[in-house]
């Protein structure tokens, strides 16, 4: 969070909704392992970013994370495993690991919902001048019934 208030990014994250159904009995994993993975919150950890990020007036964006790792960070066509952790684009012939494309995929759709762009584009946060007139909001509660009610008071006598 300090990283992104001081370059002035936004944070992108992807939704970890069903996640506990990738650790489920049959899934071919043991108990201990199970046990593990879904006794960690999840939505805690990005509870937390969010929090954080709100407090220090930095943007979070929720980005589906359907076929992040999957499409070509490059050219976004479907790549291929060409070892454990590493995808192949046949389009354009990239070699990446496949945490760092899901991760660039994941950036390139947080700049998509971002209405400013990446820092140094063409629009620029625009603030308000410091003269500026401020028009407040009044409520008209107890106050202004408490004044007609003796200028009523007042015309009778």
């Amino acid at each position: 969070v300090d990283q992104a208030k001081t370059r002035r990014y936004g944070i992108v994250m992807e939704r970890l909704t069903g996640i506990r159904r990738l650790y489920q009995k049959g899934n071919g994993q043991s108990r201990n392992y199970r046990a593990r993975m879904n006794s960690w919150s999840y939505g805690e950890l990005q509870r937390q970013i969010e929090y954080k990020a709100r407090w220090e007036g930095v943007k979070v964006i929720y980005v589906p994370a359907r076929n992040t790792s999957k499409r070509c960070s490059v050219w976004g066509y479907k790549t291929l495993e060409s070892t454990q952790r590493q995808l192949w684009c046949p389009n354009c012939g990239t070699i990446l690991d496949r945490d760092e494309n899901a991760a660039r995929n994941l950036a390139a759709g947080g700049l998509r919902f971002s209405p400013n762009g990446p820092p140094g584009e063409a629009m620029v946060e625009e603030r308000e001048p410091e003269n500026a007139t401020l028009i407040l909001k009044v409520d008209g509660g107890k106050l202004s019934q408490q004044t007609s009610d003796k200028n009523c008071q007042t015309k009778k006598t």
